[in-house]
């Protein structure tokens, strides 16, 4: 378990680390932590794609992510192009592990988010969260220092 003072990164931030499940939780607590806890939910702006190709003669099955995958007459589309969420969370809730000494306007990095956004985009029509970034806490909650503007990476390929 971390210090209860907490743990920082080289540039001094402190890392606020995230609990996936209520015995985490639990004992985060029982070590002196506040958990703030919050629902998981699934953006439906995150997502990647899959379809699936099957060889008519042989039987080999092809799994791709890639609108560029090449397949000839011999190949059949089982399943086509196909969009869902990637990610699989244990719980449906989380909680951040706030230290007792954490002050207002401390500027920290969510190592975990919980919150789903996206992060990068890949311009072959996939998204993909952010898992971690810098936020600033209000003393109710955090204030992600995030903005997809400007930080989205658009990944080509």
């Amino acid at each position: 378990m971390i210090s209860i003072k907490g743990e920082f990164t080289d540039s001094g931030l402190r890392i606020i680390y995230t609990a996936r499940n209520s015995k985490e939780i639990r004992k985060a607590f029982q070590s002196g932590f506040y958990p703030l806890v919050k629902k998981v939910i699934p953006s439906t702006e995150i997502f990647t794609k899959y379809a699936v190709f099957q060889h008519k003669e042989t039987g080999e099955v092809d799994f791709t992510s890639d609108y560029r995958s090449n397949h000839d007459e011999f190949w059949e589309q089982v399943i086509p192009w196909t969009n869902y969420y990637p990610y699989n969370f244990e719980s449906p809730y989380a909680a951040y592990l706030l230290p007792k000494d954490l002050k207002v306007g401390e500027r920290v990095l969510l190592a975990d988010l919980i919150e789903d956004i996206v992060g990068s985009r890949w311009n072959q029509g996939s998204n993909y969260r952010l898992e971690s970034c810098e936020a600033v806490w209000n003393g109710q909650d955090f204030e992600i220092d995030f903005d997809l503007k400007k930080d989205t990476s658009v990944m080509m390929g």
